[in-house]
């Protein structure tokens, strides 16, 4: 500043004003913070802006830093905004994103369901299974197992896919084919029906093999014989079992009928001890229809009957019926003739009349 007067004189004051610029931008929006990110999700950079106490326009530099971490997807990014004024003022933010993969590869394929087949079923091929991943690619590992039952036919097909991506996330499916043996074998001849038979005359059993669905299969044969409603008749039950390797069985029945002829025991020891005693004719009982005559060495008739059962209608050395000599008379020591005809049939079939005719021997004393 200075002062004159007017004669020239003047007086000069100095005043110095130092104008500087000592404060930093100031960033205007809020500003992004330190995050860990799956790598599918990285956020874009934000774009931020400053302002400054003495220009109005700034200039924001952004820069951003890739450190690798243990797998290709999982890595920390630094990511830093510069702010600078015209005096050369600066601010600065940074923030650190930390990437990483922890999501499990997704297989692409419809998944093969557990199957339970019987042994002759085809196994299928096991699939062709793909996967892809959030971050990148992903390789399938396939693997089969079998677990054998606890017979041949009867095993498990485990069956896993792994599928694996770049930092070893992995996603695994399992298929269980449950292989059974539930059928039993077959047999290979036509099957014996039932059948009737004269006891002189049964029928041989045949031989019968058979076959399955998924192995061998041994046949077992047995025969039992049945007792009948009488003595000359009865069955002989036959059952072969076919059996395959897992234990399942096949089995058939056949019944044989059978009807026996009499036998005639041409002695009778008339004294009573027990043996003999009465003139055995094994099997009349099946035949109720039946007669039976006697007679002695002069032809005469000692004894007739009608519906013998060698029990209450029974010859036992004694003179019996309306025509016979000396009715209820214990007979001599000798042998004498006899005559029986019976009605035969085979279980109400093949009805016979049979004549049998011959001698006995009666000891009395």
């Amino acid at each position: 500043y200075t002062i004159t007067d007017a004669c020239g004189n003047f007086t000069t004051a100095t005043q110095t004003i130092n104008v500087q610029d000592t404060t930093a931008p100031v960033f205007v929006e809020a500003l992004p913070a330190n995050a860990t990110v799956e790598c599918s999700a990285v956020p874009t950079a934000v774009v931020l802006t400053a302002t400054d106490n003495c220009t109005t326009a700034q200039t924001v530099v952004y820069t951003e830093t890739r450190t690798n971490g243990s797998c290709p997807n999982n890595y920390t990014l630094a990511r830093v905004w510069t702010a600078t004024d015209a005096c050369g003022n600066v601010v600065s933010h940074t923030q650190t994103l930390t990437v990483q993969d922890t999501t499990a590869p997704v297989f692409v394929e419809a998944l093969p369901a557990d199957l339970v087949l019987e042994c002759s079923d085809t196994i299928p091929a096991a699939a062709t299974l793909t996967a892809t991943d959030n971050c990148g690619t992903a390789t399938v590992v396939y693997d089969e197992q079998r677990i054998d039952g606890s017979c041949a036919n009867n095993y498990e097909l485990i069956r896993t896919w792994t599928a694996t991506d770049a930092c070893g996330n992995e996603t695994s499916y399992t298929q269980i084919i449950d292989v059974q043996d539930t059928t039993g074998p077959v047999f290979v001849e036509t099957l014996p029906e039932d059948a009737y038979a004269n006891c002189d005359g049964i029928p041989v059993a045949p031989t019968l093999t058979a076959i399955d669905n998924c192995g061998t299969a041994t046949v077992t044969y047995t025969e039992t014989e049945v007792e009948g409603d009488c003595s000359n008749r009865y069955s002989l039950l036959r059952e072969w079992v076919a059996t395959d390797e897992c234990g399942n069985q096949t089995t058939h029945t056949q019944t044989v009928y059978l009807a026996c002829y009499v036998t005639v025991y041409n002695a009778v020891s008339a004294n009573g001890d027990g043996s003999n005693d009465v003139f055995l004719i094994e099997g009349i009982e099946c035949y109720p229809n039946n007669t039976i005559e006697i007679y002695n060495r002069w032809g005469v008739l000692v004894y007739e009957s009608k519906g013998y059962n060698n029990t209450d209608k029974s010859f036992k050395g004694y003179s019996e019926g309306r025509t016979t000599i000396s009715p209820n008379q214990l007979l001599p020591t000798g042998t004498y003739f006899y005559i029986l005809k019976y009605e035969y049939d085979l279980y109400g079939t093949n009805q016979q009349n049979i004549n049998k005719a011959g001698y006995l021997y009666l000891q009395s004393n």
